[in-house]
């Protein structure tokens, strides 16, 4: 017995060694593709969407620890952090006293990306897969990682250099999610930390928590089959409902504020060498012939790898079915791609074990010595030869434009050669009057770093543009995208399946003067000589031309409004609006009976003055201003949203195109932004329920701690 816990001990020991090999072999390459010395500078990280990232991590520093908040600097104003995860914010702000916030979000753009390996080795570990099935899992994990086939889907480093780091690292934390669940459901334990994984997540990417919460769905369905369905159920809305309650300071307003979000409208995109690429495909066929063989066999081996081909199905299902969709169905491509690689190492890990076994069975037979120590020890050697291999020779082989791609980003905006002109730039307009910036769209500005470095204009001008990253958190992204295409040449056009108007720099100016625009900068001779005969120029610094926007106000009186019902199509009467160039008789949408009485009572019907509003202070959530015209609206050209306050007037109303408006009421008037209802629910919900987790651990360890009182019969 001794000497048969002796051999399991030293096939353990082998074990062990083998895989810490395995894991230097991962991450010794992982971490010698990345330019440490780059990211540890302090320059602004650059390249793709990620550069755009730099604004949003600056001013989560300047609101902390506030979790979320209004920002003026987009879209006409913004709701910050309301529809974009925040959680990878909050690490920048909350080191931001150790490191500079720049290197931070250089960080944490790699968490993810270096996370992925040891997620995979993890989930099939919790799931007790045999050695060396989860190793194998983290190996084949870099053909994902270094996968070149797309850019922008999630996940894969291409895609995290895109700006999609929040994706890779809820990707990660996906794997090592639903294992737990597995785990816990069938241990009828670790409820807590489960809700506390998907919260976390929610907070983290929402694309993880969608695959999660339809794999919930399926894992329910075959529980069924298990004759489990009950306590499945109970156990699954445990989980789902404590992690809501968790998230719901931030998912709670995400869900109730969604019709004061942009939406998409994505075109489906289904193509057969993303979902089969060179890289990956003989991993596929692998996984293909493992899922035939264990449906053969009924799961004799290890009937866990049932879940894995049920997050296939649950990622599947929206990638296959999505169209004109406010969610892009290729980002669920990640996890189908991910989970052909983990199904194809249980396959490649349960054929090893079978040969390791026979062999040894073979070698006992002919009553060879040592073979419980030989024979791992070879298999071991040779597994981490063919990794090595496979590693650093056939799949450093594939990569191409991934150095470029990292370097070009960490190296960040200021190793440029075409900084200086940048910089030139926006130290002109730091010294201009407070305003708002308007800039022609130019693909060629990815020579300063990324096509979208002006979004970044508030970061060091102190001044708002109109452009920025999260399209979907401001309401007013749909307009600001007509203003672009119609003073641009080759506009964005970042709302997908949006109808923009044809380019017409006339009515561009008109609109720009609607939405408070103060300054246009331009960089082409065509939109420049446009330029010069609709606005008035005030310089020329290198490259870009420099014009203000005159008789553009950020409040204005107006002389007539039209009353309509808020209904579901509010935002399509207010495009046609706006679209239809006609601003005399701009529509207010009240929200009710009581809001239409309080309009109609506080309004009267006098000629208004001329220029008679004066704008005392402006801040990033505040805005004072004095005004002759008492009773009358005004039109403020900030965006509405829930949580906004008026001082000294009635309001504010939602008016097109998607504004608020005033009626004063005393001559001076201030607007505040404050949580709303559904922000302070939240609130309440995720500190009731941190309070409910902390109570549990607390009783769980005291539990422990406490001996049985037993009584002794003599």
């Amino acid at each position: 017995m001794i000497l048969k816990n002796t051999k399991i001990k030293e096939t353990k020991f082998i074990e062990i060694i083998s895989v810490v090999l395995l894991f230097i072999l991962i991450y010794s390459f992982l971490l010698s593709k990345i330019p440490w010395k780059l990211v540890l500078n302090s320059n602004l990280v650059s390249g793709g969407d990620t550069g755009s990232h730099n604004y949003v991590a600056y001013y989560s520093t300047k609101i902390f620890p506030k979790l979320k908040w209004w920002s003026p600097d987009w879209y006409a104003g913004f709701p910050f952090l309301y529809f974009y995860p925040p959680f990878l914010y909050y690490l920048v702000a909350l080191f931001q006293k150790i490191i500079p916030w720049m290197i931070g979000l250089k960080l944490v753009t790699l968490l993810g990306t270096l996370f992925i390996p040891l997620a995979i080795y993890l989930s099939l570990k919790i799931l007790d897969f045999r050695y060396p099935i989860p190793i194998i899992g983290s190996v084949f994990s870099l053909f994902f990682i270094f996968l070149e086939k797309f850019s922008i889907y999630g996940g894969n480093l291409p895609s995290t250099l895109a700006g999609e780091f929040s994706y890779s690292l809820g990707f990660a934390l996906f794997f090592i999610f639903i294992s737990l669940l597995i785990k816990g459901r069938e241990n009828k334990k670790l409820t807590n930390y489960n809700a506390l994984l998907l919260g976390l997540m929610v907070i983290i990417h929402p694309f993880s928590v969608i695959v999660a919460t339809l794999f919930g769905f399926f894992v329910f369905l075959y529980s069924f089959l298990e004759k489990k369905a009950k306590e499945t159920f109970w156990y699954l809305l445990k989980v789902y409902g404590l992690a809501f309650c968790f998230s719901a300071f931030w998912s709670l307003p995400f869900a109730m504020l969604l019709p004061y979000a942009a939406k998409m409208n994505w075109t489906k995109v289904v193509k057969l060498d993303e979902i089969f690429p060179e890289t990956l495909v003989y991993f596929e066929i692998i996984a293909f012939v493992t899922i035939i063989w264990f449906f053969v066999k009924f799961f004799s081996y290890n009937k866990k790898i049932i879940y894995f081909i049920l997050v296939l199905i649950s990622a599947f299902i929206p990638f296959y079915t999505l169209n004109h969709s406010s969610i892009w169905n290729t980002r669920f491509l990640p996890f189908i791609l991910m989970n052909f690689l983990i199904i194809s190492a249980i396959g490649i890990g349960t054929f090893y074990n079978e040969i390791v076994k026979e062999l040894l069975e073979f070698l006992k037979r002919k009553k060879v010595k040592f073979v419980n120590v030989i024979i791992p020890l070879v298999f071991s050697f040779l597994l981490i030869l063919g990794s090595y291999l496979l590693i650093f020779n056939y799949l450093n082989k594939k990569i191409s434009y991934i150095p470029f791609w990292l370097k070009w980003n960490y190296e960040g905006f200021e190793a440029k050669s075409e900084w200086p002109k940048i910089k030139e730039l926006t130290a002109y307009l730091k010294e201009l009057p407070y305003g708002r910036i308007m800039w022609e769209y130019r693909g060629e500005y990815d020579k300063f770093g990324t096509p979208r470095i002006l979004e970044d204009l508030p970061l060091w001008t102190q001044k708002p543009t109109f452009e920025g990253l999260l399209i979907e958190s401001g309401i007013s992204s749909y307009f600001h995208f007509i203003n672009q295409a119609e003073t641009t040449k080759t506009p964005t056009s970042a709302v997908a399946g949006f109808e923009y108007p044809p380019f017409n720099f006339e009515n561009g100016v008109k609109h720009l003067r609607l939405f408070g625009a103060n300054y246009f900068v331009s960089y082409t001779k065509e939109i420049k000589d446009l330029a010069d005969k609709y606005l008035k120029k005030i310089k020329d610094v290198n490259d870009f031309s420099i014009y203000e926007i005159t008789d553009s106000y950020l409040v204005e009186v107006l002389n007539e409004i039209e009353l309509k019902p808020k209904t579901k199509k509010w935002l399509d009467e207010s495009i046609e609006w706006y679209k239809g160039m006609d601003f005399s008789k701009p529509i207010v949408f009240y929200q009710n009976q009581k809001e239409l009485n309080s309009i109609n009572k506080n309004i009267k019907k006098t000629e208004p003055l001329i220029n008679s509003v004066e704008i005392i202070s402006l801040t990033n959530d505040s805005l004072t201003f004095k005004t002759k015209d008492l009773y009358k609206p005004h039109l403020v050209k900030i965006s509405y949203f829930p949580g906004w306050r008026v001082k000294g007037g009635k309001g504010p109303y939602l008016i097109t195109p998607s504004f608020m408006m005033v009626i004063p009421t005393q001559e001076e008037v201030k607007l505040e932004y404050h949580y709303n209802f559904w922000d302070k629910l939240g609130m309440i919900l995720s500190i009731s329920s941190i309070t409910y987790f902390v109570f549990s651990f607390k009783i769980i360890d005291f539990l422990k701690k406490k001996r049985p009182f037993r009584f002794e019969s003599k």
